[in-house]
């Protein structure tokens, strides 16, 4: 596999853009036939899919429709649910890179790190032919968790709270805990339940780093599992 669904995800929203006020019929793009003739989505990538790349590109289509960033114009007699559009959420989409709530979630805390190259990163490390994939993918979830509570709870900020706590088992006296906790107070809607939560979450994806970074280059099923439960964790942290 060489392509990731958000990628696809991507330049099927290219595709619609083209050209704006012209509906596209979902199969032209993808390709048909018997021999399969070549589809828009492949001439613009300049790539020819093999059958496992042309059925993800028909889930990330199916996926961009269902978030509401492309839409059936209904014009046509024949398969009226077949002829699809961009709609204003999917130039949106398409302008700020953001596909789903979690990256327009990512975007909204203006972070100095592109946190939806570093969210995407975990998968584009499941697709690649390196032996170590797993730790990379791993090591992106960590990393992403790591900085988006820098980036919501930064150190200079949690340690003015006056309900900071230091904890001397911290390198600079600031666990993952407090910065949720800040960041939670300072939006107001604190809930013990909420922090124990997340902290129990983040907990969890550390130790899944620890074991996928030994496990084979095989457990596809594993690193997907790590990547469900960093976006899960991060969205209830930050919706």
């Amino acid at each position: 596999m060489r392509y990731t669904k958000n990628k696809l995800e991507i330049e099927l929203l290219k595709v619609f853009s083209a050209q704006k006020n012209k509906h596209k019929n979902k199969y032209n793009i993808l390709g048909r036939g018997l021999p399969r003739s070549q589809g828009a989505l492949e001439y613009q990538m300049q790539t020819t899919f093999t059958e496992e790349e042309r059925s993800l590109a028909g889930q990330a289509i199916s996926k961009i429709e269902s978030r509401g960033l492309i839409a059936p114009t209904y014009k046509d007699i024949n398969s009226p649910g077949d002829w699809l559009a961009i709609t204003p959420l999917g130039e949106k989409a398409l302008e700020t890179g953001a596909l789903d709530e979690l990256d327009n979630l990512l975007l909204r805390i203006k972070s100095k790190t592109d946190l939806l190259s570093m969210r995407y990163g975990a998968y584009e490390a499941m697709i690649s032919e390196r032996t170590d994939w797993p730790r990379h993918a791993a090591s992106s979830c960590r990393e992403l968790i790591t900085k988006v509570l820098h980036t919501i709870a930064p150190d200079e900020e949690v340690i003015k709270d006056p309900k900071f706590i230091p904890d001397d088992s911290s390198k600079n006296k600031i666990t993952r805990r407090e910065r949720i906790r800040h960041y939670m107070r300072k939006r107001g809607d604190v809930s013990k339940s909420d922090i124990e939560v997340i902290d129990k979450a983040s907990n969890l994806v550390e130790a899944c780093y620890d074991k996928l970074s030994a496990v084979s280059h095989t457990d596809i099923q594993g690193a997907d599992c790590l990547i469900k439960l960093t976006e899960s964790a991060l969205f209830f942290l930050l919706n």
